[in-house]
């Protein structure tokens, strides 16, 4: 889904025919939404976040990366990788952080349905911001979750 078809859908669904908020607004929303969604895939062993690399000693770790896929004979330190073993290089999967969204960008997820919880999200938190009352809030929090219970079922 594209970022601007996203920004449509949130201010549909706000109601904001006088475009209250921009599209950085929307844009920060959207970002934030997305690390957050991430936040909860990572720890629900999402398998679309995943990557691999080929690490070695004093590798930078790469500018995706959020945590390793369980455990490694590796430390990293100030974004330094320093191995444990007496191995040249160490191949690792780990958990992906996606890159913010620009405007002429697509939101970073492959199903629709985590795409739908970005917006439901971003809506959330620009509606907090103003502190408006959101009952919805416990649903769309209920939404995440048995979405990610049925996607790791």
């Amino acid at each position: 889904m594209q970022v601007l078809d996203a920004i449509n859908r949130m201010r549909a669904s706000m109601h904001d025919v006088s475009q209250e908020y921009d599209d950085v607004e929307c844009i920060f929303a959207l970002n934030m939404a997305i690390h957050d969604l991430t936040g909860l895939l990572v720890a629900a062993r999402y398998p679309d976040i995943i990557a691999e690399a080929d690490l070695t000693e004093g590798d930078n770790v790469p500018d995706e990366f959020f945590r390793t896929c369980g455990t490694y004979p590796m430390r990293i330190t100030g974004g330094k990788v320093h191995l444990l073993t007496s191995g040249d290089k160490l191949h690792i999967r780990y958990y992906t952080m996606p890159a913010d969204v620009t405007r002429t960008g697509s939101l970073p997820f492959r199903l629709s349905i985590l795409n739908s919880l970005v917006i439901k999200l971003a809506i959330k938190i620009l509606l907090n911001e103003n502190e408006y009352d959101i009952s919805q809030d416990t649903s769309i929090q209920s939404e995440i979750t048995q979405a990610l219970q049925l996607g790791a079922g």
